[in-house]
């Protein structure tokens, strides 16, 4: 991929995180989160070339937090506790939501220049 799609899909997925943070009971915001991080944590979802070796530590870390979020997603409908596993989904998000956020940028700045 080159880095204005990537920079596309990272800016839906921070788009979509950000939403569910602020909206953490909305079913709608939680599945959008979901669907758009199946692109961050596909194993396809990735830069080919040196000048992508920068962003591959940010593109690790938002995996692992965008898996963490997916899982607590799904797994949602089988807590009893509906509040804290809405808490449980908001936590690992806002972890993630500064990564994506610095991945889009350096994205954006490959993009531009």
């Amino acid at each position: 991929m080159n880095p204005a799609q990537l920079e596309r899909i990272v800016s839906t997925a921070e788009k979509a995180c950000a939403l569910v943070i602020a909206q953490p009971k909305d079913v709608l915001a939680r599945q959008r989160l979901f669907d758009a991080l199946t692109l961050v944590v596909d194993p396809t979802f990735v830069g080919e070339g040196p000048e992508f070796d920068h962003v591959a530590d940010l593109l690790s870390e938002a995996r692992v937090w965008a898996d963490i979020v997916r899982t607590r997603i799904s797994a949602l409908p089988k807590h009893a506790n509906r509040i804290l596993s809405i808490l449980a989904i908001q936590h690992p998000a806002r972890e993630l939501l500064p990564i994506l956020t610095d991945f889009r940028r350096k994205l954006a700045r490959m993009h531009d220049g």
